[in-house]
């Protein structure tokens, strides 16, 4: 009943917008070309023998894209979880935030790599369009590109002066301004100056916590950019610079988007599976106890606060010669991300008692978070060459280089109320040596884990396009890649009153087992710095280092018989390079990851029939090698959860892909997007689920596991069959738009319906990293004065407020008196948000 009464509203909506006088009508219904760079070259979307969806600063204001997880909603395949803020691409895509792992979507913004999602949220005031290229793109992306591509295409300077303001109000206390200046200078010399500043006073989610603070978007974001663009040598040397910088300050994780925002609901589940939201058994509490069930609340003393700086620079040169582009690329980014997150979910600070047994404390402090930093610095270069002759044979080459280098802190995990961790002792079975005193911790961490780290790309390419007949053009293209890459860890871990700590008991405070918890001497080829403790920090250190390589590379056939069809199949071949298990709290014994690979195969078509119907549609098929997937388990010595990395031997991916624009009439425009995605492992044992030490869930293949299996302990799984993480099988779209022409202007109604399947966010499929189907309809009115100067914008986003999930993920807890309940954290979309915007050009 409730999907009826949408439909019915929606079709409300969008006959309003039908109600039209004919005679105002003005605008043709022929649907505009769209040119794109999605191979470096100026090409009309249509032409191009790639799945690209493409999105101008237009048509973004139309249906309504001003976040990430907007992009995804129009985008076949394309899929961000704000839990862990990470972009997927037909189920290829970053499943760590590991500095030494890399991401399988390629982003670029004007042609500069860059591994920060953030800088495709901002608004059309900064963005002339935006580009998603699906599928490996081999040769020219190469570095990262295994599952896609993304391109940031920013607003130039003008010839003649240009100048415009924003304004806009919503709900949840939020406002912002953005402002630009745009013109020529000096000569021939232009530029442009733009900025923003947004703030959002009140959270999505309410902190029952009288002394606590709502989260949820709450928080202020502001950029400021500015261009120089020109030419020398009566235009045969074009050059333009980009300089920019931002900062996000927040309540609540993930920065992806002006509206997007995402908050851990607490859901323990007690041993008879009775889920009680999100607080409960709470810290000393009994099990009985029920914590609150508004679903958009939480009870915490430690927030989530969240910074980040961004500060970037581009430069782009192009010399036109005989035949021939030479372009210059080059571009330099510092960024800062920091994240304290709440590890309790309690609001509790007091010490409580706990039952004194051989291994448990009598006094317990259940408050503890963690501080967790990427700060990252890259800059990178590329010069190619393009053919610019007539002729059936086009061809380009170049030359890329790229550099990172970053201080990342995965754990720094502390009990900010325990004294016992200040001042640890030594771990020693020697009775006599079992209270030496070890290096200070006056932070009080239990569990701390960084890398300094040093990535390097080098590559050449190269692809040829023959024209060979009328109908007929072939592409061929390779990339050699080679990545080098050096990392030096630190780790400290303490345990206190477990099983495999029992002198605490003796000595009254932790016990710094990070020597003991390491695994010494290592045969791993990547290790060439051994593991060794800082006696005047307690840091264990190692270094590491190693290189891979790959060639990478396209073959395709293209057909096309008239100006409005074209047929493509192409085989593609993917690269990923390896990594290592940096940064971990346990210097994990498995230390290197080996690079992933992929045989792509897709067929397309592209048609427009009579200038009112296109379709584009696409089928591939993937073999995909070793995937690198991290794992997290319980450290047997310190009683932790620590992540390590695998590469999964193969996995599958099937899928089809139909994006449609109809426009049957003047000024209604109608879009149809549709996507299916079968990604699953097809070898994959044996590895453990941490959730579910034991296999009891319902579904789980045990293997590789001792006969008659062992009483106790974990127990191996095989994962065969099991669906990579952020794949939903199915994905509809629908948009209607309808434009009625005035004397005094225009007036635009948009609605969208998006229907998303259910999706796992782990190769574990199980309930707890399972987000359930949902849909969500937003509607926006925009006019426009005559003289376009004018534009009103009223929107409302989750008209029906439905609770859509954007990631999931069930971590078994392994400290405290709830040790062996699941704690699932929930990302969910904002609820229903509406606001309006007013802009105006000078």
């Amino acid at each position: 009943m409730v999907f009826k009464r949408q439909l019915l509203a929606m079709s409300a909506l969008v006959s309003a917008a039908l109600v039209a006088d004919a005679a105002y009508a003005q605008a043709s219904n022929t649907i505009e070309e769209l040119v794109v760079t999605a191979e470096k070259r100026e090409q009309s979307l249509q032409d191009v023998p790639v799945a690209v969806s493409a999105f101008t600063d237009e048509r973004r204001e139309t249906i309504g894209i001003n976040s990430v997880q907007d992009l995804t909603n129009f985008t076949p395949g394309l899929a961000y979880a704000t839990n862990n803020d990470r972009i997927a691409m037909r189920g290829i895509g970053r499943f760590t935030n590991n500095r030494s792992s890399e991401g399988g979507v390629a982003m670029y913004n004007d042609g500069v790599y860059t591994s920060s999602v953030t800088a495709f949220a901002r608004s059309t005031l900064f963005i002339e369009r935006t580009e998603a290229l699906r599928g490996p793109q081999g040769t020219l992306y190469g570095r990262n590109s295994i599952g896609g591509a993304l391109n940031i295409i920013s607003k130039r300077p003008t010839d003649d002066f240009y100048a415009e303001v924003r304004g806009g109000l919503a709900n949840y206390d939020n406002w912002f301004t953005e402002a630009a200046v745009s013109g020529p200078l000096v000569g021939n010399i232009r530029g442009r100056l733009a900025g923003s500043y947004s703030s959002q006073g009140e959270g999505y989610f309410t902190n029952l916590n009288p002394n606590g603070k709502d989260e949820g978007g709450i928080g202020d974001q502001w950029q400021l950019e500015g261009q120089l663009d020109g030419s020398l040598g009566d235009g045969k040397l074009e050059w333009w610079l980009k300089a920019d910088t931002a900062e996000w300050h927040n309540l609540g994780r993930g920065p992806g988007g002006r509206t997007t925002a995402s908050y851990g609901i607490r859901d323990v589940t007690s041993p008879l599976q009775a889920a009680l939201t999100p607080n409960s058994p709470a810290f000393g509490q009994g099990l009985a106890t029920a914590g609150s069930q508004c679903q958009f609340c939480f009870d915490t003393d430690d927030g989530n606060y969240i910074s980040l700086e961004n500060t970037g620079y581009a430069l782009n040169a192009t010399l036109h010669l005989d035949n021939v582009d030479v372009r210059y690329i080059a571009g330099y980014v510092y960024y800062d991300y920091r994240l304290q997150t709440d590890l309790d979910g309690t609001s509790r600070q007091a010490a409580f008692n706990l039952p004194v047994t051989a291994t448990s404390s009598p006094l317990y402090y259940p408050r503890r978070n963690n501080q967790y930093q990427e700060e990252v610095w890259w800059f990178s270069n590329e010069l190619n060459f393009a053919s610019t002759h007539d002729g059936p044979m086009q061809w380009l080459v170049g030359l890329y280089q790229f550099r990172e280098g970053s201080n990342y802190t995965l754990s720094d995990a502390r009990h900010a109320d325990d004294p016992r961790f200040e001042n640890p002792t030594l771990f020693s079975t020697n009775p006599a040596t079992q209270l030496v005193a070890a290096a200070p911790n006056p932070l009080r961490r239990y569990a701390y884990g960084s890398a300094s780290n040093v990535s390097e790309s080098y590559a050449a390419f190269g692809q040829i396009d023959w024209q060979f007949t009328e109908t007929l053009k072939t592409t061929a293209g390779l990339r050699y890649t080679y990545d080098r890459k050096r990392s030096f860890e630190s780790a400290r871990l303490f345990c206190l009153f477990t099983a495999t700590c029992p002198i605490s008991r003796v000595s009254g405070r932790a016990v710094d087992v990070t020597a003991v918890a390491s695994p010494g001497a290592s045969s791993d080829p990547s290790v060439y710095l051994p593991a060794y403790t800082d006696p005047t920090t307690g840091l264990r250190h190692r270094g590491l280092k190693n290189n891979w390589s790959g060639i990478t590379g396209t073959l395709g056939l293209d057909w096309q018989p008239d100006p409005d069809t074209l047929a493509y199949a192409k085989y593609t071949r993917g690269y990923k390079a390896g990594g290592f298990n940096s940064g971990t709290t346990t210097l994990a014994p498995n230390v290197t990851t080996e690079e992933e690979t992929i045989d792509a195969y897709e067929v397309g078509l592209k048609k427009t029939f009579g200038g009112q119907l296109q379709a584009n549609a696409s089928a591939f098929y993937y073999d995909y090698q070793d995937i690198q997937i991290p794992i997290t388990g319980r450290d047997p010595v310190t009683d932790l959860n620590v992540t390590r990395f695998f590469n999964m031997p193969k996995a599958r991916i099937v899928g089809f892909e139909l994006e449609t624009i109809w426009q049957p009439i003047e000024g209604l425009q109608i879009l149809a997007n549709y996507s299916y995605l079968n990604s699953e492992l097809r070898e994959a044992c044996c590895f453990q689920d941490p959730e579910d030490p034991r296999g009891i869930q319902d579904g789980v293949v045990l293997a590789g596991n001792p006969t008659p299996l062992p009483p106790t302990g974990a127990l191996n799984q095989d994962l065969k069959g099991a669906k990579l993480p952020s794949s939903t099988p199915h994905r509809v779209t629908l948009n209607t738009n309808y434009t009625r022409e005035f004397a005094a202007g225009s007036l635009t109604g948009s609605v969208t319906w998006v229907w998303r399947d259910d999706t796992y966010y782990s190769i574990f499929n199980r309930y707890y990293n399972e987000a359930k189907s949902w849909q969500q309809t937003d509607a926006r009115v925009l006019w426009n004065d005559i003289d376009d100067r004018f534009t009103v914008i009223g929107y409302v986003k989750n008209i029906f407020e439905q609770e859509g999930i954007s990631g999931a993920d069930g971590t078994r807890i392994t400290t405290g008196p709830n040790t062996g309940f699941i704690n699932r954290t929930i990302s969910y979309v904002p609820p229903r948000t509406y606001g309006v915007e007013v802009q105006y050009r000078f």
